[in-house]
């Protein structure tokens, strides 16, 4: 007996590496640096014993090219889910330093299309990773006697991540960051995305 499968709803990541990583997150990082030095108490959401800057990086001038990254990425994944062609994007970031001991509580970003962050230095593997919940409410009211975890069966997916790696997902999907376990910052720059369709 065949028995076939069709994926309904998926809930989709992207990712992609920059291949000059290393010299751009250079880079980014002293800005980051420069940004907590000057606003030692940033603000409170979900970090947890972190730091975070406001959300304006979108219009500072020595952010422009992780601004235009932003944009790029989130374009092409536009595009490749159909998108009207004539959409313009805008979008907020802000930084994160999370020192040893610190994580994001899970959370979900309302009012965007995309979500993402970007790693500008971490030490992995100790530095936690980011996860994922599974979307489906009604999902968690029974679950599978299972042997091993499957993309049907997950109620939770952890990614590892790499310095020079940005990750998109829907701004409703709920995620998080595990404890900074290292003895090092985890630095990263996350935002939000937003598509608007222009008036003719």
């Amino acid at each position: 007996m065949e028995i076939d499968t069709q994926a309904l709803f998926p809930s989709l990541v992207w990712t992609t590496l920059f291949d000059d990583r290393v010299s751009f997150n250079e880079k980014i990082l002293e800005l980051a640096n420069r940004m907590r030095s000057n606003d030692p108490n940033g603000v409170s959401n979900t970090n947890v014993k972190g730091w975070q800057s406001p959300n304006i990086l979108q219009d500072m001038e020595e952010f422009k090219d992780i601004n235009l990254r932003i944009l790029q990425v989130c374009q092409r994944i536009a595009e490749s889910q159909h998108f009207n062609p004539n959409v313009t994007f805008d979008h907020q970031a802000w930084v994160n330093i999370s020192p040893p001991g610190a994580s994001n509580k899970i959370h979900y970003h309302a009012n965007c299309h995309f979500s993402g962050v970007y790693y500008v230095s971490l030490k992995a593997p100790e530095c936690g990773s980011i996860f994922f919940r599974d979307p489906r409410i009604a999902s968690r009211m029974f679950t599978s006697p299972i042997t091993k975890q499957t993309d049907f069966t997950a109620e939770e997916v952890r990614m590892r991540p790499e310095a020079g790696r940005m990750y998109v997902f829907p701004g409703w999907l709920e995620h998080g960051v595990e404890p900074n376990q290292s003895t090092q910052d985890r630095i990263s720059i996350s935002f939000n995305v937003r598509a608007f369709q222009q008036q003719r």
